[in-house]
């Protein structure tokens, strides 16, 4: 699984796509983007030329910018997802 972050500077940090990547290290063709901005895009998915499924995640900002970590929640969100997608 790939993970990325689009984030606004002041929560960038706290977004940790590393943790969520190794969480997640058996699952193949999906990337995963985590989108924490002020402004108001919605999800979305799609499937690239490569057959890899992406999803983007919008993360609430407020709540990222006050909670001191949120991990779990982005695994928690993640695996919603994929068990969605199956």
């Amino acid at each position: 699984m790939i993970v990325v972050k689009i984030a606004e500077k002041e929560v960038a940090d706290k977004i940790d796509t590393q943790y969520v990547s190794a969480q997640f290290s058996h699952v193949e063709n999906v990337g995963v983007t985590f989108l924490c901005t002020l402004d108001d895009q919605e999800e979305d998915e799609w499937v690239d030329d490569k057959g890899r499924q992406h999803y983007i995640i919008r993360l609430p900002y407020d709540m990222v910018k006050h909670s001191n970590d949120i991990r779990a929640f982005m695994v928690a969100i993640v695996k919603e997802r994929l068990e969605k997608a199956a």
